[in-house]
């Protein structure tokens, strides 16, 4: 009871102290603050609940000017949605803030959750792996997971609506394993329990971040949270140490043989790069090796599973541009059932502007947040030094400067530079700024492989208006009912 009492009274201190405390003008705040609690009671409830409540944030801001602040507690959240002011905020504040410490014990020195002095060097010896020139060599293996989930999906022609992310899941680890890990399609050491345990993981962040009580962590450590984390932390750490032992192993007396550069053309999964650099320039530990695997395989796959989902239920949604991607891939491939090469996917244009369209309706991360470790600048505001910093990419992305048709689904807009926005910050489904996704290439090669192999064989129909959306770190498809898929005649 007395730690309660402190608690609360170190609270309603620090609150004091922030609103005496001399500053210019301030962002306005969010309705329904709370004393002590602020916005914290708001955040109670199901990840559907949370989505909806994060999206009211969102608009708050896009309503006001661009700024707004939320509390958590004594702490200020500052939610900008002003594509300016998010880019001063992305290359300013290059840290995150202390509620990202909850997945430091999945990713650590990952390059998510990295401070600023482990995030430069790393970033730096990680960026020569996700160049085109290494992308290139691992479409053959992206070919082969979209010809198994087509597969896969055969057995659900002319059934009743099913969830297609649950067979994404499934190809897309695979897939990532394949050019991440070096892990042959057949081999089980990152397995369906290593998928399971990310997501699992996922929602106890959430639900951490939720409930102020756990931010503090000598609490945290006596919560069931705290136990089921652990129990999490160890499948994923077990099979991940797994995986690079036996890589060890392998590439063990065969250096001298085998030896290549990043730059080679030959397939090189990211491991064996990573263990190179580990090698020759004792650059990585074992543990930053696993910690780096990690954030990549469950980034990769989770984010992709998510971003295809929406890709086929809109082009499901609306026939006609589902038509004209198909006629696309048609005329890249002809009627021959061969692979797509590097060349051919880019010649897609149009179904990558489906799938830019798609991440800007619907972007798997929706906010990325920063810590204010000196005041910042903004063109109306100042925020303070101490607070944290929510860049919105769904408010962002839903931005008015899009027009008056921001929240329709219109692909076609990507193909004509002049119908964008002048201001590129708009855009940042894989995020904005110096610390942007390292992956965007990775990610839109495989996806356009995966796409392109369905919309081939597949007709694909669905509603997106039926589609209920949930938030637990990223926002997917709460709805078990997603797709139907027939065959495509001839």
């Amino acid at each position: 009871m007395i730690f309660a009492v402190l608690i609360v009274l170190f609270c309603a201190l620090l609150a004091l102290w922030n609103k005496l405390k001399p500053r210019g003008p301030s962002p306005p705040v969010y309705p329904g603050a709370l004393p002590i609690l602020g916005h914290a009671h708001q955040l109670y409830g199901d990840p559907i609940h949370f989505w909806v409540i994060q999206k009211k944030m969102y608009q708050f801001s896009l309503d006001n000017g661009g700024v707004s602040e939320i509390r958590f507690g004594p702490h200020s959240v500052y939610m900008v949605t002003d594509p300016d002011d998010s880019l001063v905020v992305a290359n300013t504040c290059l840290n995150k803030p202390y509620y990202y410490e909850f997945a430091k014990e999945m990713f650590n020195r990952g390059l998510v959750t990295a401070s600023l002095t482990t995030w430069k060097p790393h970033r730096r010896l990680l960026y020569p792996a996700f160049n085109m020139q290494v992308l290139a060599t691992f479409v053959s293996e992206y070919n082969t997971q979209a010809r198994n989930l087509v597969k896969a999906l055969t057995s659900e022609v002319g059934k009743e609506p099913f969830n297609v992310r649950h067979y994404l899941v499934n190809q897309l680890l695979k897939t990532v394993c394949q050019t991440s890990l070096g892990l042959e399609t057949k081999d089980k050491s990152i397995d369906e329990d290593y998928a399971n345990a990310t997501e699992d993981l996922f929602m106890l962040f959430v639900e951490r971040l939720k409930k102020l009580y756990l931010h503090l962590p000598w609490i945290f450590a006596w919560s069931s949270l705290k136990a089921r984390q652990d129990q999490l932390l160890k499948i994923m750490n077990d099979a991940m140490f797994r995986v690079i032992d036996r890589r060890k192993a392998e590439l063990k007396g065969n250096v001298d043989k085998n030896k290549t550069d990043i730059r080679d053309v030959k397939f090189k999964p990211l491991l064996d790069q990573l263990l190179e650099l580990s090698d020759t320039q004792d650059a990585l530990s074992d543990a930053e090796i696993r910690e780096h695997l990690d954030t990549v395989v469950a980034a990769a796959y989770d984010t992709t599973s998510i971003a295809v989902t929406y890709a086929l239920i809109l082009l499901g949604t609306y026939p006609e541009v589902q038509d004209r991607a198909y006629k696309e891939v048609q005329s890249v491939l002809g009627d021959e059932d061969k692979d797509f090469s590097k060349d051919d996917l880019q010649r897609l244009v149009y179904l990558e502007a489906v799938l830019k369209e798609s991440m800007r309706m619907y972007p798997s991360v929706p906010c990325v947040a920063r810590s204010i470790e000196a005041d910042v600048k903004l063109k109306n505001y100042t925020l303070p030094a101490g607070a944290s910093c929510m860049i919105s990419i769904y408010g962002l992305n839903h931005h008015a400067i899009w027009g008056p048709d921001v929240d329709q689904f219109k692909p076609e807009r990507w193909l004509d530079p002049s119908t964008l926005p002048d201001n590129p910050n708009v855009f940042c489904s894989f995020s904005i700024g110096k610390r942007n996704c390292l992956g965007r290439l990775y990610a839109m090669l495989v996806m356009k492989t995966m796409l392109a192999h369905v919309l081939r064989k597949f007709l694909i129909i669905s509603d997106i208006n039926s589609i209920t959306t949930q938030y637990d770190i990223l926002i997917k498809p709460a709805d078990d009912s997603q797709i139907r898929l027939e065959l495509r005649s001839g």
